[in-house]
């Protein structure tokens, strides 16, 4: 299947650009729910499964990974679409950058209710965000304190925690980090339909990694990192560091 890597930019001479503040508005939390709805509308067909990954760049423009092109909208200049086909070998050195919404399997206790027939789903959803699951290991746990300074004490807890689920992910999809930088980690908050708030994390990471397995690791490029891949989440942007590591 062939996929295609897409810059938009939103158009700022277009009339309906008088509806900024609703389209690309500056408070984050509104901007993510603004942002997903824009671009769910260039890939149009109801009842489709999304098919595309996207990520906010700043100043109304967007990269787009996608299964089909996206369709010409009035509210973006004319898009650039190429053919997304990497060719990687073993050792190759890539330079990345990647929003992710970083969630983990946690284990079902002793007397957690569990779903007829099975041991391993509990009634309740086992996805937990990554660093909250660790400050509560932290304090809990291992009886650390949060202590006077709670935002470095959260940086702290963000760092090793994204560390960790890169790395884990990596051994499972084809590539090793060598090394990366936790920018920040954010609360995302939505509201839903029903008028209920939602939350999740959200924790930028870049740096360089290297390439193991490249059939693996472009599946992953494809199929995006982490959950919440509808609000521009999951989308790993690479570019190719000199020199590669050869085996």
């Amino acid at each position: 299947m062939t996929y295609y890597l897409t810059r938009a930019e939103l158009n700022r001479n277009a009339p309906e650009h008088a509806l900024k503040a609703l389209i690309d508005p500056g408070d984050w939390h509104d901007a993510l729910d603004a942002h997903h709805r824009l671009i769910w509308a260039l890939f149009p067909g109801d009842g489709l499964e999304r098919d595309f990954l996207w990520r906010a760049a700043g100043k109304g423009r967007f990269f787009i990974l996608s299964a089909r092109e996206p369709r010409p909208s009035p509210l973006f200049h004319p898009m650039q679409s190429r053919p997304f086909a990497p060719t990687l070998v073993v050792g190759d050195r890539l330079g990345f950058v990647l929003r992710a919404n970083a969630t983990r399997d946690r284990r079902s206790t002793g007397n957690e209710a569990v779903r007829p027939g099975t041991l391993r789903r509990p009634v309740r959803n086992r996805r937990v965000d990554i660093v909250v699951h660790a400050m509560r290991q932290r304090v809990v746990s291992r009886g650390s304190r949060i202590g006077s300074d709670k935002n470095i004490w959260c940086r702290e807890t963000a760092d090793t925690a994204a560390r960790e689920w890169l790395d884990a992910q990596g051994k499972r999809r084809g590539f090793a980090i060598e090394n990366l930088n936790v920018e920040n980690y954010r609360l995302a908050r939505l509201v839903r339909p029903n008028g209920k708030q939602a939350s999740f994390g959200v924790v930028n990471l870049s740096g360089v990694l290297t390439v193991r397995e490249p059939e693996s690791f472009v599946g992953a490029l494809v199929s995006g990192f982490g959950r919440s891949k509808a609000f521009g989440c999951g989308l790993m942007l690479v570019r190719r560091v000199h020199p590669p590591l050869r085996e």
